[in-house]
């Protein structure tokens, strides 16, 4: 097919593509928005915050994350309220732990829903499920406990970017996650945590988004009753649109 024609706000004419992926004047679902924008034909566009503001409505997710405490050791555990890891704890410029006899892994599947506002802006909201497998650290010193399995309800707020090739990125607000224990030997206890870079693709009309951590990035988990332990963690999602993509590009 034949691109067809826009005027744009100065009278000149523009072509616009047919739809072939998902960002720019290529996608058909977004030509009354191109037409808006003043597609040129190679399938550029004009206005600030056009390729975010294709990005938009809610997203179901379902994900895997997992991933390498390192607490250091001490006689003692901190008091509630403590924000700051001990002295001992973190890893190493091979992002090895630097204690390593308390280190320790867990794993965990989530789901939820991530809001994209599209102004490059949202809000995540969750649930998690996992387990801390054996080898875990003790008996002896801080920190020392068996194996276990918890659950916990999540949110925070994010930022975001699109870019032209398809992909796009989101940082979380600082200082905005809040978590919550449900089950398991934390029940009652709150936590913070930073999440870093998600980066990913979109799929064809922004149906489906892909996201994972393309680099190992050592993050702080901070509990309610003290601890706060470094972890470097792996998370990938799969989201997928749960809006009625007509009714949001109507208006």
């Amino acid at each position: 097919m034949r691109p067809g024609r826009a005027q744009g706000t100065h009278g000149a004419s523009y072509a616009i593509h047919t739809c072939t992926s998902f960002v720019g004047c290529k996608c058909l679902r977004y030509q009354h928005r191109c037409r808006n924008a003043a597609c040129s034909a190679d399938g550029g566009f004009f206005g600030a915050g056009f390729l975010n503001g294709l990005l938009k409505g809610t997203y179901a997710f379902t994900g895997t994350a997992g991933c390498l405490y390192a607490p250091g050791s001490a006689a003692s555990p901190p008091s509630p309220g403590n924000t700051l890891p001990l002295a001992n704890a973190g890893f190493n410029s091979s992002n090895q732990p630097i204690e390593t006899n308390t280190s320790f892994s867990n794993t965990n599947s989530v789901e939820g829903t991530r809001i994209f506002n599209g102004n490059g802006t949202g809000s995540v909201k969750g649930t998690e499920m996992g387990y801390v497998g054996r080898p875990t650290p003790g008996p002896g010193n801080y920190p020392s406990f068996p194996p276990s399995a918890e659950a916990a309800t999540f949110s925070y707020q994010f930022t975001y970017t699109v870019s032209p090739d398809g992909s796009w990125t989101a940082d979380m607000v600082p200082g905005s996650y809040t978590g919550t224990f449900v089950s398991g030997p934390r029940t009652g206890q709150t936590y913070t945590t930073t999440i870093p870079r998600l980066s990913g693709l979109i799929g064809s009309f922004g149906q489906t988004l892909t996201a994972m951590h393309l680099v190992p990035t050592v993050e702080v988990i901070i509990f309610s009753n003290g601890d706060a332990w470094p972890r470097i963690c792996h998370r990938s999602r799969v989201l997928t649109d749960m809006d009625t993509w007509g009714q949001n590009l109507i208006h």
